[in-house]
């Protein structure tokens, strides 16, 4: 197997949007188009954010696009440049053999490039696997995020 990673480009969006429907359809979530437009758009195009979405291409297989990570500068409210890492996701045949490890290595690579001083990612309760990963790479649990979800909840009090 002859996987490269590669920047993201406009010739490719098909190929991301198939992947992230799987994602989102994976997690039982219904694909947003329109979200999907505007986030590839300002990462793909945006001076700032260009740059940020980095795929895994399995050279074997015609480079068919088999899997994605998305790399993004924030600034704090202090100041500080972050990157953030907002989703990995990997075809599930690809799953196991390193490629999501490197995936997160290039990004962090690009992100040292672009001068972050830390980088974060949030992590999905049941994503186990995805936290090990993460601890393998020496990320640490520094906070938890808790979420309210007002479509589904009433807040009256």
């Amino acid at each position: 197997m002859s996987i490269k990673i590669d920047l993201a480009s406009p010739e490719q969006i098909d190929a991301l949007r198939k992947l992230t429907r799987q994602l989102v359809e994976g997690l039982g979530q219904e694909f947003d188009h329109k979200r999907f437009d505007w986030g590839i758009s300002r990462r793909i195009y945006d001076k700032l954010q260009r740059h940020g979405i980095l795929i895994a291409i399995d050279e074997d297989k015609d480079d068919e696009v088999i899997g994605m990570i998305v790399a993004e500068l924030r600034i704090d409210p202090f100041g500080t440049s972050e990157g953030y890492i907002k989703q990995v996701f990997l075809k599930e045949d690809y799953r196991g053999k390193g490629i999501g490890e490197l995936l997160i290595k290039k990004a962090i690579e690009h992100l040292q490039k672009i001068k972050v001083e830390k980088v974060k990612v949030n992590i999905k309760e049941k994503a186990k696997v995805a936290a090990n990963l993460y601890s393998k790479m020496h990320f640490k649990k520094v906070y938890e995020v808790l979420e309210l979800d007002l479509s589904k909840e009433r807040f009256d009090d």
